[in-house]
């Protein structure tokens, strides 16, 4: 241990102003202080967990305590983080939470916008749980949590095979499913959840389950997009489809001919074939509007793609090739190029919307006239095709009307002193964006809460998900998540 006893309840004395678990089930009584932890009980929790623990005082502990979007309203203090090195590690963490009254949050890729894989009482980090088998004959990969979507990409790409997972490779893939999940190929095999076929899930109350279509239908069809709500899912089988190579790339236009482009980009989206999949991202500086593309269709088909994309606005740059679609998985994220040093805050504010209307078009040339220059707004996981076809009942997942669009804006600074002022740009865009009525969030993407709370982001399912909720966690124990809740008054 690399605290003595004393020191160790000296941090956690000071780390340890634990937020209360209030949720619409029921509120929890709040946490207990961490100097009323006994030494001895973490000693013993040390000996039952075959990754480490880190606590307030290591070497280690800042940068265990962070997540990607970490900043001033995101970050905290954990009395505790397991870095889970076997997935029965979660049992004696939950135990040790629910003895010690802890709040709990879990990470696995930790990209949550509002950084619940941080919490003030215990986190739970899976990130560690790598292990990644393909089944090549039945397509089917099982990935445990920790795995990102760009590694179980690269992993099933060795045999030809391609997973449905998100479009950021450093996103967790069971996270990302758990949530509902949307990525490149969703026009093609529906959201990520769609493919999901099996989880294995730590309860509350430390149960360890197999859960699918068999065993526990309901629960499965909850895990299929509010699954954080019910336990700490350690790994997951998930379906595989074989496609052959992909284009991909990034078109790049000036920022004078924005609107132009983000007209077409909404006419080419609305007609758009089921293989074809494009982000628009908007940055002031030097990167410009660019959009990022996905086909996988007949090249006849691509050839008429690109002369669309083309015919919008005389084109900067472009990076276009042929190519397996893991190494498109792993290219990185707009958000997050990779060739600039990590800042040391991020914020992301989104919204969801049916369609993209000319007001909206308006209010993003104007925002953009006015962002700083490592402003990243973007356009993203445009609605059509196979995950549109699924019923919004088939799984707690439910927004899939088609054209609608989910918009972003991801800001980073380093030095504290822009704090305010970052937070009061991100607010205003959310302000100007925020739809008048009939409000909804998406799960993996929300940053805020609406007036009508949990409802938002279930739609329809809520009621269903609400009673499972209560089934499964009575007392909202996993509650640093998309969070189930009554309905409010």
């Amino acid at each position: 241990m690399n605290s003595t006893r004393r020191e160790f309840l000296r941090d956690v004395a000071v780390g340890s102003a634990v937020l209360g678990a209030g949720g619409a089930l029921g509120t929890r009584g709040a946490a207990a202080d961490g100097a009323d932890i006994p030494f001895e009980a973490v000693t013993k929790l040390r000996a039952r967990v075959q990754g480490q623990l880190v606590l307030p005082g290591d070497a280690s502990y800042d940068q265990s305590k962070r997540v990607f979007y970490w900043n001033p309203q995101t970050q905290r203090q954990p009395v505790l983080v397991v870095q889970c090195g076997h997935e029965d590690d979660v049992i004696p963490a939950i135990e040790f939470a629910r003895d010690h009254a802890l709040e709990v949050a879990v990470r696995s890729g930790g990209h949550s916008h509002l950084a619940w894989g941080s919490s003030d009482g215990l986190v739970i980090d899976l990130s560690r749980l790598k292990q990644i088998t393909i089944d090549p004959a039945r397509k089917i990969v099982r990935a445990q949590a920790g795995a990102f979507g760009g590694e179980v990409a690269r992993a099933a790409g060795e045999y030809g095979l391609v997973p449905v997972l998100g479009q950021c490779p450093g996103v967790s893939a069971t996270g990302v499913t758990l949530g509902g999940g949307l990525g490149w190929l969703s026009g093609l095999f529906g959201a990520c959840c769609d493919n999901l076929l099996s989880a294995r899930l730590i309860t509350a109350d430390a149960q360890t389950l197999q859960v699918n279509a068999q065993s526990d239908p309901d629960l499965f069809w909850g895990l299929r997009g509010a699954g954080a709500n019910f336990g700490v899912t350690t790994s997951f089988e998930v379906q595989l489809h074989a496609i052959g190579p992909v284009l991909g790339g990034d078109i790049h236009f000036a920022v004078r001919d924005a609107r132009a482009v983000l007209h077409g980009f909404r006419e080419i989206m609305h007609e758009a074939p089921d293989g074809f999949q494009a982000t628009l991202n908007l940055t002031p500086g030097e990167r410009g509007l660019f959009i990022s593309l996905c086909h996988s269709g007949a090249e006849s088909e691509a050839d008429n793609l690109l002369k669309q994309i083309r015919s919008l606005a005389p084109t900067v740059r472009e990076v276009i090739q042929r190519q397996p679609f893991a190494k498109l998985a792993e290219k990185a994220a707009a958000t997050n190029p990779g060739n600039t040093p990590a800042p040391a805050f991020r914020g992301i504010q989104t919204v969801y919307r049916d369609r993209i209307t000319d007001e909206i078009i308006d209010i993003l040339i104007d925002q953009l006239a006015h962002a700083p220059s490592d402003v990243v707004m973007g356009l993203s996981h445009y609605m059509h095709g196979a995950v549109c076809r699924v019923p919004s009942e088939a799984t707690a997942f439910p927004h899939r009307q088609a054209h609608s669009v989910h918009l972003r804006v991801a800001f980073q600074w380093s030095d504290p002193a822009d704090t305010d002022r970052r937070f009061a740009w991100g607010e205003e865009w959310l302000r100007q964006l925020r739809p008048k009525s009939d409000e909804r969030l998406y799960a993996n993407y929300q940053t805020y809460e609406t007036e009508a709370g949990s409802p938002s982001l279930f739609g329809s399912n809520h009621s269903r998900l609400l009673a499972l909720k209560i089934k499964h966690d009575p007392t909202n124990f996993f509650h640093r998540n998309a969070n189930i809740a009554a309905r409010r008054v």
